[in-house]
């Protein structure tokens, strides 16, 4: 009866001294923390790291969490400026050059799970949301040029009386141009059972409003919040009741026409609702308890609200609640990462993984959509869509969560047809631990159309889609891919397109004009996120990754990538003045680099000078150009980020115009022409200026032929100086 006792929760069934005095040496917080340590490798990957102290952000010691202080000892811009060492970019034909979006306001340079939306009043206003871990919350950079250019982070505020964020960000538009950012918001909750005291986390799903387009935040508002449920009964040996911790995860919010007046706007947030529900247990006359039979429930669910997210409904069960046992017997389902959508008359669809009955990371894997067709106040009965092998915790070549790849994207588009896109594992390539799969549906979901996406033929890892529509129609899809590097360490990313609603796709592309190591962007290796993202518009589609070349010759580094379809203006240099002698001053003016970060000068391959960028990705300053050779002399400004633009300077005054210069001088005095007189055809002036400029460059020649000297005979004293003074 007694099977399965929870670990690390106060004592053993024993109730020995020892087990005794473990059970009041631990706080609070940690038996908190040990009541949820089961539900860590199902939660999100910012969840996780929340939930198990690993989240410096929330953690009153930095030495033992992912990201902290004990991790960075340098920053890699400085490694790399030491070196001049930056990653070089291969530039595609198809798509914009990348740009790194995000940037450090601290010591931690690491952002992930970005969030992209587009303004439908405005297409060239683009806002992305994103985990920052130099912030306390979720941040959100804004673009107003198709994403030519950005401003950010900007912060939003996590609820009152909350300790911090745990990530998931998504951002969304309304149609009248307001712009929302949800994510997780961490607090706690205190509770005691028989007279001893728990910490326990709790989440809330935090919805805040911008009305001036991403760059300042309204109040936050809870949408949803677990709840902690203790129930006991008087017993002094046995079972004596049951508590119950709810924790919520991976939100999803969507914005659409309301389903009851269409020129308002409805919100819809869907997450998973976790449970971990325990028996109490009393022992020793009810002297000493502990906790035994966990289970696990978990239920995906919505809330909406019709009021900019001021109100929210209560939640609404979209999918029936499964029952996960650790105690080695019965079910070991789960279900988790939803997603929600509106079409244009106001149905809502809902999406999510189901891990089935085999457990998860293992056996088979589910997905499953639902249907409201009253605003999201109920929902019809669940379709499954797909049934394939479940990818793994982490592929079997990578260190990361990728577990969520199997989460499914869901779009809508213009004429009311919904699809997916995600990634499971297909039958025929046994060491393949995921490929991308498309499905969609013109009834209603009803019936579903299934497409494999990815056309390298090869076993290699693909992860983290993302899919969108165009206003015509088109379907845009973005994932991350493994199929470039034969040690299947980096990846790129990578892209194709429907134009007949998904019955045939282009040929894949590659977006990335430079790989990303997870094991280069995050400590360990052990988190990119747990998406990316993608929006279109007429004509142009705009993808976001997590992208780590600022990390390739230093500590780990990892930052917010984005692209384009439209070209975008290249990063340029100019010179001032064009030509002049070598050994003098020049002007450099640059434009489009990378914002605030390290760039290197180098003349004629040579690296003369660094600085320092400014918040738009320009500089103005002075150099001095040595002396090389006549004729034109190539500047080369390339920044650490792999963005590089080159001008020529022309060098009137050279080495080898001295060279050339001197040896006529001498070849002249040699033969005598230039000191005995005027030429046969010249005038007295002209000979003059002949044997004025020969002199010159005799003086010159000469004060060469000294300085050379000089470097020498210091070069010997240099050298002997150790025998002289004995050493």
């Amino acid at each position: 009866m007694l099977s399965s006792a929870m670990p690390l929760v106060h004592a053993e069934p024993s109730g020995s001294a020892t087990a005794i005095g473990q059970q009041l040496s631990l706080t609070p917080e940690e038996r908190g923390r040990a009541l949820l340590q089961p539900l860590t490798q199902l939660l999100s990957g910012s969840s996780a790291f929340a939930i198990t102290a690993q989240d410096f952000r929330l953690s009153q010691s930095d030495s033992q969490t992912l990201g902290g202080p004990g991790t960075q000892n340098e920053s890699p811009v400085l490694q790399a400026a030491t070196a001049a060492l930056v990653p070089f970019r291969s530039p595609t034909q198809k798509f914009s050059r990348n740009l790194l979006l995000t940037r450090d306001l601290g010591l931690f340079p690491f952002q992930t799970e970005p969030s992209i939306a587009t303004d439908p009043k405005n297409p060239d206003h683009i806002v992305v949301g994103v985990i920052d871990y130099n912030s306390p919350n979720v941040v959100s950079y804004v673009s107003m040029d198709r994403g030519g250019t950005w401003q950010g982070p900007y912060q939003p505020r996590y609820p009152d009386k909350d300790i911090g964020a745990g990530g998931d960000p998504t951002v969304v538009f309304d149609k009248d141009g307001n712009v929302y950012i949800s994510s997780i918001s961490i607090g706690f909750e205190e509770f005691s059972i028989g007279g001893i005291a728990y910490q326990v986390d709790t989440s809330s799903i935090s919805v805040a409003r911008s009305t001036d387009g991403g760059s300042s935040w309204g109040t936050p508002f809870r949408s949803s919040t677990s709840r902690i449920a203790v129930n006991t009964t008087a017993v002094s040996q046995g079972i004596g009741g049951t508590l119950r911790i709810g924790f919520l995860d991976k939100p999803w919010m969507s914005v659409g026409p309301s389903k009851a007046d269409p020129s308002k706007n409805s919100i819809y947030v869907t997450y998973t609702d976790f449970v971990q529900r325990l028996d109490i247990v009393y022992i020793l006359q009810g002297q000493l308890i502990y906790f035994a039979n966990p289970v696990l429930e978990t239920t995906i669910e919505l809330v909406h609200s019709e009021d900019g997210g001021q109100t929210w409904s209560r939640p609404v069960a979209v999918s029936p609640t499964v029952i996960r046992s650790f105690s080695g017997q019965g079910n070991t389902r789960i279900v988790q990462g939803s997603e929600s959508v509106v079409a244009p008359d106001g149905t809502v669809y809902a999406s999510w993984f189901d891990s089935t009955d085999d457990g998860e990371f293992k056996g088979l894997g589910e997905i499953w959509t639902a249907r409201s067709d009253d605003g999201g106040n109920s929902f019809q009965q669940p379709v499954l869509v797909d049934e394939k092998g479940e990818p793994p915790f982490s592929p079997r070549t990578a260190n990361f969560r990728a577990w969520s790849s199997a989460f499914p994207q869901i779009a809508v588009g213009p004429k009311g047809e919904v699809s997916l896109a995600y990634v499971l594992r297909p039958s025929d390539k046994p060491t393949d631990d995921g490929d991308v799969f498309f499905a969609t549906s013109t009834d209603r979901g009803q019936t579903w159309a299934h497409k494999r996406v990815n056309d390298d033929g090869t076993s290699t890892f693909q992860f983290f889609p993302a899919l969108a529509y165009d206003p015509k129609g088109s379907i845009h899809l973005m994932w991350g891919d493994f199929r470039d590097d034969k040690t299947e360490k980096a990846y790129n990313i990578y892209y194709s397109k429907s134009d007949d609603g998904g019955k045939t796709w282009s040929e894949n592309a590659r977006v990335t004009d430079f790989p990303s190591n997870p094991n280069r962007a995050f400590p360990r290796g052990a988190f990119i996120g747990d998406y990316f993202s993608i929006k279109a518009i007429d004509g142009d589609a705009f993808m976001v990754w997590s992208d780590s070349r600022l990390g390739e010759f230093g500590s780990p580094n990892q930052k917010i990538g984005f692209a384009r379809i439209s070209q975008m203006k290249s990063q340029s240099i100019f010179v001032s003045p064009p030509r002049g002698a070598g050994g003098s001053n020049v002007e450099i003016q640059g434009f489009g680099f990378q914002p605030e970060l390290e760039f290197f000068v180098s003349v004629s391959g040579n690296i003369v000078t660094s600085g320092r960028t400014d918040k738009g990705g320009r500089f103005d300053f002075k150099i001095f150009v040595p002396i090389a050779g006549e004729g034109a002399q190539d500047i080369t400004v390339f920044d650490a980020s792999g963005n590089a633009a080159t001008a020529s300077f022309f060098m009137d005054v050279g080495f080898n115009t001295i060279y050339d210069r001197l040896s006529k001088a001498l070849q002249a005095l040699t033969s005598g022409s230039s000191l005995s007189g005027p030429r046969p055809g010249t005038n007295s002036t002209s000979a003059s200026l002949d044997s004025t400029t020969t002199a010159v460059w005799i003086a010159a020649g000469a004060s060469v032929a000294a300085l050379v000297i000089a470097v020498g005979a210091l070069t010997l004293v240099l050298r002997r100086l150790p025998r002289l003074s004995g050493q």
